[in-house]
């Protein structure tokens, strides 16, 4: 029998629960202190988002940004002090990090401002010893505590409900430490949550990422900046597209490719005019992947990427049917593997594709996919026919049947006929200018519901090399067998469309479209 529990304490008001922090407010918090936030810093701290992560590189001032949203709070709750009193609760902070030396980073910031603006530290109650992970702040009697917490001990990980979490170095944390301890923490107040973290490739950290990059989850926003976004430690910023040639030069050469290109830029004491010293002699120190991962804040890993081209930042976007675009299918097809059927659409001038819906089921023969494919509304009346795969042809004339749209040729061009088809799609549609122009646009993008295709285009690989060979040869062999659905089915469609890509290129003419 269910007995209703008498009430000990008088529950927190509806008003207590957290609400963005006003602009006003923390511009008159950096003032008061001197800190003059840089762009990034500025854009994720107004940010009224209650979930916000941030991908920075090394040295890019994420510490400083998770310090700084707990030192706005202090104020909030000096203004609720009456009603924090009256209903006999508290504003609770955490900082968590994979050790303690990682929530150190924000912790030092939020001691040392607030003791800064004269708040009065609770004694006993506030500490500051890193060495024993004894890091607390207590304010008002209590009603005010910020806490550092390690995830090396997640027994440490509960508490009573949370106005806020800090998660420092999110990307090395566990994602259980978010799902299973922190995230039910919040709910009492509505509390909100900031992460900030260098990648670690493409890991739970990434998949938030993305959440935060979906317009339609309010709840979330996701930042991703380069270190050199920060001009108070790299004053000399960086030229991206010459950050991007010596990159290119050291994957087709090595460091020869380096040097020759230096030979062939301003240069002051052997460093290229437009790149910062510092960030140009991590560039020479680091191998690629470690520069791009730590540096540049990339997601992307690659070592031995097929399409190294592909940026989700730039090819996945949220453009839906357009009605005067020329619909097609494509298919893969799949039982325990993955059975692949994209709907696509390219523009009249047949110089842009777009990939707007993805059929991705393992456990389905001919008859069910087909059948999902219909219900899900993706094979629609105007779709003038599909690539299939041309190795079953029982399949094909079986699907055709169910989802009623004629089957085209799918061409006879090699995996690397077809990888090449793909490479071209993801260059820009207008050389010359810069990626984040205006007026430029990508040859292929990808709705972002396409979520496994998204992840394909990341994950497509050529077989480890060793030695200098891997310097040298940019695609040894033709990539392997995984993580190719999707690339299957789509690279039968621009092959089988479009014929040879060394027959006929994209770069200097347009592939006209033909119904």
């Amino acid at each position: 029998m269910w007995v209703r529990a008498q009430p000990r304490l008088v529950r927190p008001r509806a008003e207590l629960a957290i609400e963005p922090l006003p602009g006003p407010l923390q511009r008159a918090i950096w003032n008061a202190v001197g800190w003059k936030p840089h762009d990034l810093q500025r854009q994720v701290l107004l940010d009224q988002t209650r979930n916000v992560l941030t991908s920075a590189g090394r040295r890019a001032g994420k510490s400083q940004m998770g310090g700084y949203k707990l030192v706005g709070e202090a104020f909030r709750a000096q203004a609720q002090l009456e009603d924090l009193n009256l209903h006999r609760t508290r504003r609770e902070y955490w900082i968590v990090g994979p050790e303690y030396s990682d929530a150190e980073k924000e912790f030092r910031v939020v001691w040392e401002v607030l003791k800064g603006l004269g708040f009065k530290f609770d004694k006993p109650g506030s500490y500051n010893n890193p060495n024993t992970g004894d890091m607390h702040i207590s304010l008002f009697d209590g009603r005010f505590q910020i806490h550092a917490k390690s995830a090396k001990y997640p027994e440490t990980l509960v508490g009573e409900g949370l106005s806020g979490v800090v998660m420092s170095e999110a990307a090395k944390l566990k994602p259980s430490v978010w799902l299973k301890y922190v995230r039910p923490t919040l709910a009492d107040f509505r509390g909100w949550a900031f992460f900030g973290s260098t990648p670690e490739g493409r890991n739970w950290f990434y998949d938030l990422w993305t959440v935060g990059q979906d317009p339609t989850r309010f709840d979330w926003a996701s930042y991703r900046a380069p270190s050199w976004v920060n001009p108070y430690v790299y004053r000399g910023g960086v030229d991206t597209e010459l950050l991007d040639k010596f990159h290119e030069a050291r994957r087709q050469s090595g460091r020869d490719g380096i040097l020759e290109l230096l030979e062939s830029v301003e240069t002051s004491r052997s460093v290229p005019i437009g790149i910062d010293p510092e960030i140009w002699s991590m560039f020479l120190d680091m191998s690629s992947e470690s520069f791009n991962q730590e540096i540049a804040a990339l997601f992307t890993e690659y070592v031995g990427r097929v399409f190294k081209d592909f940026d989700e930042e730039y090819h996945v976007t949220d453009q839906d049917y357009q009605p005067d675009w020329v619909t097609y299918a494509c298919a893969d097809y799949g039982f325990t593997n993955p059975f692949v059927w994209l709907l696509l659409q390219v523009d009249p001038h047949g110089e842009r594709i777009n990939i707007l819906e993805e059929y991705y089921e393992t456990g389905r023969d001919t008859q069910e996919a087909g059948r999902d494919i219909v219900s899900r509304g993706l094979a629609p009346r105007n779709c003038v026919g599909f690539y299939p795969d041309p190795a079953e042809p029982d399949r094909t004339k079986e699907l055709a049947s169910i989802v009623r749209i004629r089957p085209a040729g799918p061409g006879a061009v090699p995996i690397a006929g077809r990888v090449e088809w793909i490479r071209r799609f993801l260059k820009p549609v207008y050389s010359g200018l810069d990626l984040n122009h205006p007026e430029q646009a990508p040859r292929l993008t990808i709705h972002r519901r396409c979520r496994n295709m998204i992840r394909e285009k990341g994950a497509y690989r050529y077989p480890e090399l060793s030695g200098r060979a891997s310097e040298r040869s940019a695609a040894p062999e033709n990539p392997m067998k995984k993580d190719d659905h999707t690339i299957e089915a789509f690279g039968r469609f621009v092959s089988g469309k479009f014929g040879s890509p060394w027959r006929r290129g994209i770069r200097n003419s347009k592939v006209r479209v033909g119904r």
